[in-house]
Order: structure tokens, then C-alpha cells, then sequence
């Protein structure tokens, strides 16, 4: 199946669809998951959309629950964050364009693995303002190299109240996302296709942001971390197994 100009399985163009929205669901609860749930898929069905597609896929979802929670929004951290991430950008760029498609899905993968093993270890960590600007500069970093720039900030605000953490992290997704797109631009790694594929995601993800306020009324947040974690870290061995084994 072509799907903008790439040739797709059915099957797997499913499962990115159904994975996009499970993280809308989880990003609108949790605070994070968009990635977690949607960059396996994409290792899997189609790893040349990375990370660029999955960097335009969050910025309206972004957007959106920077609004809804406006209300809680930390704005030192997000200044400290913001100041941290800079840096990462532009390593994280250079990473990409050093690395083939193929050894970019194992760093995908191998990175998701270890973030899904310390999420699933409840480690947890004192928040200071150093420890924020560290904490920035990962995220950039694997948010530009492999789309994953949450679990650096998850961990980090483990145990701090959502209100609070979900439109803070949003709003990171949101200023960061720009500088992102640039930084993978200048280095020839921001493709036309990446940035359609993205637009695409970003509905699916809007979807999933909607009716997760319904469904988080029935399912409790430990469950959906749960299997949200599961479902990144199923994704994550297919990903690596197919990057390995061709």
C-alpha cells in the first residue's frame, strides 16, 4: 500500500494509526506517552519518518493541552527546560546525520527499552533547578536524535502533581518543537514527506487527546501507564529484531 509516496504494509499503517491514538489518549492523562506509544510503530512500519515526522505530530497537541491547562503551567521550569534543550537540539541533529536509517531505528529502539525499564522502576528523583537544566539537555537531545524527548522528564517529575506537569511538559513540546524542525533542516534530515506524515499523526493524536478525557474517567493512571509502557516496549524489540535481522 503507497502511502504518501512510501509503500507501507496495511497492517502496519493500522498500527501507527491505533498507536498515535493510544498516546493522544496517554499525553492528555499522563502528561507524556505520545511518543512512547507512536515511535515504535514508526521504527517498525516505516523508520525514515523519523524523528521529523513525530516532532510535527506533537506541536498541535502540544499546543492544545497548553491551553486546557494553562492554569498550571510552572514557568520557571519551563524557562530552565527550554534553556537545557537548546544544546541537546543541536547535538541531537548531528547525531541523526551521522547515523544510517538503520542504525538510527537500533538507538530508536535500544533508548526506548532503557526509558520503558526506568519508568517501570518508579525511579524518582528530587527536582532542582540544575537537575531541570540536565534534564532539558537529554530531552533535546533524544528528542531531536530518536523522538523521544519525555522520559528524560517523566523521570525527572515522577512524582509532582499532573496538573502541574502536563501543560509544563506540553509547553517544552511546544516552544522546542521549532528549533527541532530547524536544527534537522539545516543538517538535510527534515523531508517533505516526514512533515506530511506528521501532519497526518497529529490528528490522530488530537483524537486520542479528546477522548481521553472521557476514557481516563474509567481507567486509572497506573493502568494506562501500564500499558502504555508495555505497548513502547513490544514495539521496541520488533523494531530492533527487524533493524537486526533485515
Amino acid at each position: 500500500m503507497a502511502v504518501l509516496g512510501l509503500e507501507v504494509e496495511i497492517g502496519l499503517v493500522v498500527f501507527v494509526l491505533v498507536a498515535a491514538w493510544l498516546g493522544g489518549v496517554a499525553q492528555s492523562t499522563l502528561g507524556f506517552g505520545a511518543a512512547f506509544a507512536t515511535v515504535p510503530a514508526l521504527a517498525l512500519a516505516a523508520p525514515e519518518l523519523l524523528p521529523g515526522s513525530m516532532v510535527v505530530a506533537v506541536l498541535p497537541l502540544s499546543v492544545a493541552m497548553v491551553v486546557l491547562g494553562r492554569g498550571g503551567l510552572d514557568v520557571g521550569s519551563l524557562l530552565r527546560l527550554t534553556l537545557g534543550r537548546l544544546p541537546g537540539i543541536a547535538v541531537g541533529a548531528l547525531i541523526v546525520a551521522a547515523l544510517p536509517t538503520r542504525g538510527l531505528t537500533v538507538v530508536i529502539a535500544v533508548t526506548l527499552l532503557l526509558a520503558v525499564g526506568s519508568s517501570a522502576a518508579g525511579w524518582e528523583l528530587t527536582v532542582t533547578g540544575r537537575r531541570e537544566l540536565a534534564a532539558g539537555f537529554l530531552s533535546g537531545l533524544t528528542g531531536t536524535a530518536v523522538a523521544l524527548g519525555g522520559p528524560p522528564l517523566a523521570l525527572l517529575y515522577r512524582g509532582r502533581d499532573g496538573a502541574a506537569v502536563r501543560p509544563t511538559l506540553a509547553a517544552v513540546w511546544a516552544v522546542g518543537g521549532v528549533p527541532t524542525i530547524i536544527g534537522l533542516a539545516m543538517v538535510g534530515e527534515f523531508t517533505r514527506v516526514q512533515a506530511q506524515t506528521g501532519v497526518a499523526l497529529s490528528a490522530v493524536l488530537l483524537v486520542g487527546l479528546w477522548t481521553g478525557t472521557a476514557l481516563v474517567q474509567r481507567v486509572a493512571d497506573d493502568r494506562l501507564r501500564a500499558a502504555v509502557l508495555w505497548w513502547a516496549g513490544l514495539g521496541a524489540v520488533l523494531a530492533l529484531s527487524r533493524a537486526v535481522l533485515g
